[in-house]
């Protein structure tokens, strides 16, 4: 058997949770949802959710490999009724591949799971290709394909990092296929977290960009947490704990995250300063219900409001915001190893559609802050088009925008921000924009 990647078969864990992983995974091969989406979409038992969650996830990690290895052993490509069979050859080809899992039962499991979603015509095909590739090494990598291939990233995203980032690019590529750690963000002393942590038997470490940034040193749940439920602890990426403090709020500022969901860095801005007045803002009124949920558990005082950042008419007081953070919706290029359905679902057509969404949010809002008051851009892609482009050509098109340098030892200076790339082992990558508004000499 394969090298395992995880030991994450568990008991029970069987045919049914198959089944429900393949739809799962059609719905994204498709294109008609995340990951997350369709997950929430076709529920199961709390029993199957982690098997199921590493199946989908390992899957979406490792899609270019897998698919082209499938592929090799069938005769036409498949049909859109029948993404579900080619998703189980998928899942049953990550099983092979990269977990504990014995070679017989994910052949049985997987074949039994093609009858159970009413293809009983697919049962042979699917035990025929699995057997071949059980007895194939899934995992070396073949130099002679494609990098595609070989990296699990499509090639415009490839041909984007090579030019954009020549010396580094293949450390974002490691990132982007490596599992994400657990982060927390600790409120409190983070020495004093660390030992709170410690005395209840779980081990982690400090990160070494924030002051609030903590590893675990294997991911828990969050129940088990010491801290979690009062707001003392929250999970977030360490990248993402620099906007607050970039942001810099002050006792009575009123500040408007204008793209808020779930709720991470309005929640931070809100426990930095608890005399700051916090607006959180998003479109989606399911993801506005997460956001109350994180205010809730941490009883922290901000306003949730469900509205469009391009659209201020329609939720807007017409008072000034004295700072106002734009995490705008961005190709995720930068968090790939925590969306990892992301390479299936991006395209390079979008984006320019990305990045008129954020220039349309940018134009949208600037009016709303008072003269001598900042704003925060920040995206979690790696890709100029949706960071220096977009703000470079907003500056250009302002001249009551200054830049503000965001002088740091992380990251790399830009053009017009500062970029983190992903690593590995620690933070996601970011990219930050600070501006400020003074008075236009038009």
């Amino acid at each position: 058997m394969n090298p395992p990647e995880t030991a994450a078969e568990t008991e029970g864990a069987g045919v049914a949770a198959r089944v429900r992983a393949a739809r799962v995974m059609a719905d994204v091969l498709a294109g008609r949802s995340t990951l997350p989406e369709a997950l929430a979409r076709h529920a199961g038992t709390d029993a199957d959710d982690g098997f199921v969650r590493e199946l989908c996830f390992g899957t979406a990690r490792h899609g270019f490999r897998l698919d082209h290895e499938v592929r090799r052993h069938l005769r036409q490509a498949p049909r859109e009724r029948d993404l579900d069979v080619h998703a189980l050859l998928l899942l049953g080809a990550y099983q092979l591949a990269h977990m504990d899992v014995p070679d017989h039962a994910a052949v049985h499991a997987t074949v039994a799971a093609a009858r159970s979603l009413n293809k009983a015509w697919a049962s042979g095909l699917v035990n025929a290709v699995l057997r071949k590739l059980a007895r194939a090494d899934l995992i070396n990598a073949d130099e002679a394909l494609p990098d595609a291939v070989n990296l699990n990233h499509p090639d415009w995203w490839l041909e984007r990092l090579q030019a954009q980032w020549p010396d580094t690019w293949q450390d974002v590529v490691a990132a982007g296929n490596a599992r994400p750690p657990m982060t927390l963000r600790s409120r409190r002393k983070r020495t004093l977290a660390l030992a709170v942590l410690a005395e209840a038997g779980i081990e982690a470490h400090a990160g070494s960009i924030t002051d609030s940034a903590i590893y675990l040193a294997r991911p828990l749940p969050v129940g088990s947490l010491p801290g979690f439920a009062s707001g003392d602890l929250s999970v977030q990426d360490e990248g993402a704990q620099l906007a607050a403090p970039l942001l810099g709020a002050k006792p009575g500022e009123r500040i408007l995250d204008a793209c808020a969901a779930p709720g991470g860095k309005a929640l931070h801005l809100a426990q930095m300063e608890p005399a700051a007045k916090v607006l959180a803002l998003d479109v989606d009124r399911k993801r506005c219900a997460r956001i109350r949920e994180n205010v809730t558990r941490a009883q922290a005082a901000i306003d949730v409001r469900t509205g469009d950042g391009r659209q201020p008419d329609s939720w807007w007081d017409g008072v000034p915001f004295d700072r106002i953070l734009v995490d705008a919706p961005c190709s995720a290029t930068g968090i790939l190893r925590r969306q990892p359905d992301v390479r299936l679902l991006r395209h390079a057509e979008d984006l320019p559609l990305l990045a008129r969404l954020q220039q349309d949010l940018l134009h949208a809002l600037w009016p709303l802050l008072r003269n001598g008051g900042r704003l925060l851009y920040c995206t979690c892609s790696v890709l100029a088009e949706e960071n220096d482009d977009v703000i470079c050509g907003f500056l250009a098109s302002h001249d009551d925008a200054e830049r503000i340098e965001i002088a740091a030892s992380w990251g790399q200076t830009t053009t017009c921000g500062r970029q983190l790339l992903p690593t590995a082992d620690a933070h996601d990558g970011f990219y930050f924009a600070l501006l400020e508004r003074r008075r236009s000499h038009r």
